[in-house]
């Protein structure tokens, strides 16, 4: 297929990077609205207000990739736009919710509407450029998913200070109609030929229903005791509920979690570590908007303000971190990268004081944990798709945004766990306590990134499994490269 003109290449772009940006900048962006939300809702604790981040990250996380599948039966285009709709409109739903569970419920919403956005959209992106800039596309794509994680805090700082945190929701309305009027005029539809297998929906609702329940467990763990029998039920569940998955996945055609690319070395190591530090990232994310607001008594603006240092810090980083990368190994710019995260979160629980400092203390080490976060996730993303073929970026990529939005999903929950419910005079150590547990947390990441290969992925690459996979993406019902939609 002959390369499409400039501008509509760049038009696509926008469309689809705009699209993406959407779903996961409300991965974030709502974690500065919760001290707004715990005032519109006195009677709802910390724990109950977590499932207003949890319930879209784990919808999120367990959809991603079943439903890129589903667009490539059903049609790209109409899935990106499909999906944009259903966004949107749950966006309004959560700005009107009237309670936690109908907000928890929009929200749900809201995620499988983002489900559906980020696997089309890459799919549409890759299709307008050739082959050999297909790697430089998905960098860019990886680099505005983490753009939009990054600055969420603090645009969305900005909305609650002008309206509360309904504005958080509803700022996505127009956004949502400009890029779906946009989306129908310049993209092209596209699907694989008939005859796919169908994606296995229920083995993604078990999967949700597993993360689901270990977040539960470690939510209410302490309020119920974590030997008490609804915790370890939960936790049975959580366990069952994984096997399930294992086991379908094992058989079904088209699985949520592809056996073929796990047993690439480089993508299964990568993906479990941005799982871990995940769980750290997003832990310190909610635990900083907690202690500027709880301790520092900073308003929401502030707070927001006061927190954009870190993922600008990340941004800067990011490009010569994927430089470095490429010449030192992913191994080794990744463990540095986390070690420097790790450092930065112990000083965020053992330096930072009950009176506010943001030049002499907050600022230095929001710095330190954006460099080792813009060092680590990018890097993360990139070695997940060292080995994977070319045809699968789409299905890689959202294995490794599920991968973290599972991350997301417990480190909301392990935090929330760590601070519990305490009096006012202990909230500032219970805080610390949850950075330190994120400091933590990255210590299994940093084990296990030791484990990647040291190169681009070609010398860790098994030539059996290699050959293995390259020969299913050639097979009939695989995902490959994207085709014009038949008349």
């Amino acid at each position: 297929m002959s390369s499409p003109p400039p501008l509509r290449r760049r038009s696509v772009t926008a469309v689809t990077l705009v699209g993406a940006f959407m779903a996961f900048l409300d991965a974030t962006i709502v974690n500065i609205a919760v001290p707004d939300m715990e005032t519109s809702f006195p009677r709802n604790s910390l724990g109950d207000l977590s499932w207003v981040l949890n319930g879209y990250n784990i919808a999120f996380a367990a959809f991603l990739v079943p439903f890129g599948r589903l667009a490539d039966r059903w049609g790209r285009k109409r899935s990106f736009l499909l999906g944009l709709a259903v966004f949107t409109a749950a966006s309004g739903l959560c700005a009107l919710a009237g309670n936690v569970p109908l907000l928890v419920g929009a929200r749900v919403l809201q995620a499988m509407g983002g489900a559906l956005l980020v696997p089309t959209s890459l799919a549409l992106l890759l299709e307008v450029f050739p082959a050999a800039r297909r790697a430089a596309a998905v960098a860019a794509y990886g680099a505005a998913s983490a753009v939009a994680a990054g600055i969420g805090p603090s645009v969305g700082g900005v909305l609650v200070a002008l309206r509360g945190w309904e504005l958080v929701f509803l700022v996505n309305l127009p956004l949502g109609a400009v890029t779906a009027a946009a989306g129908r005029r310049v993209l092209t539809e596209s699907r694989e030929p008939r005859g796919l297998p169908l994606p296995d929906l229920p083995g993604a609702g078990v999967l949700g229903v597993a993360v689901g329940a270990l977040a539960l467990a470690a939510v209410k763990g302490q309020d119920w005791g974590w030997g008490a029998p609804a915790t370890l039920g939960f936790l049975a569940l959580a366990a069952a509920a994984l096997l399930v998955v294992a086991l379908r996945s094992a058989r079904h055609a088209a699985p949520v979690v592809d056996p073929a690319l796990l047993r690439l070395r480089s993508f299964s190591v990568a993906n479990a570590a941005s799982l871990l530090f995940a769980i750290a990232f997003f832990a310190t994310l909610l635990c900083n908007v907690l202690y500027l607001t709880a301790v520092w008594d900073y308003s929401t603006l502030r707070a927001g303000l006061a927190v954009t240092p870190a993922p600008i810090a990340a941004s800067l980083v990011a490009l010569p971190a994927e430089r470095l990368a490429r010449r030192f190994g992913a191994r080794t710019v990744c463990v540095a990268g986390m070690l420097v995260f790790a450092a930065g979160a112990c000083l965020y629980g053992t330096w930072i004081g009950p009176h506010p400092d943001f030049a002499g203390a907050w600022l230095p080490v929001s710095a330190l944990t954006g460099i080792g976060a813009g060092a680590s996730l990018p890097g993360l993303g990139a070695a997940a798709l060292a080995d994977v073929p070319p045809a699968r970026f789409a299905v890689g990529t959202a294995a490794n945004s599920a991968a973290r939005q599972t991350g997301a999903v417990l480190g909301v929950a392990l935090l929330v766990a760590a601070v519990g419910t305490p009096a006012p005079d202990a909230l500032r150590h219970a805080l610390q306590r949850g950075w330190l547990l994120a400091a933590a947390s990255t210590v299994p990441a940093i084990l296990l990134t030791l484990f990647l290969t040291g190169g681009t992925g070609r010398d860790g690459r098994a030539p059996a499994v290699a050959a293995e996979a390259e020969e299913e993406v050639s097979a009939p019902g695989s995902a490959a490269t994207p085709r014009r939609a038949e008349p």
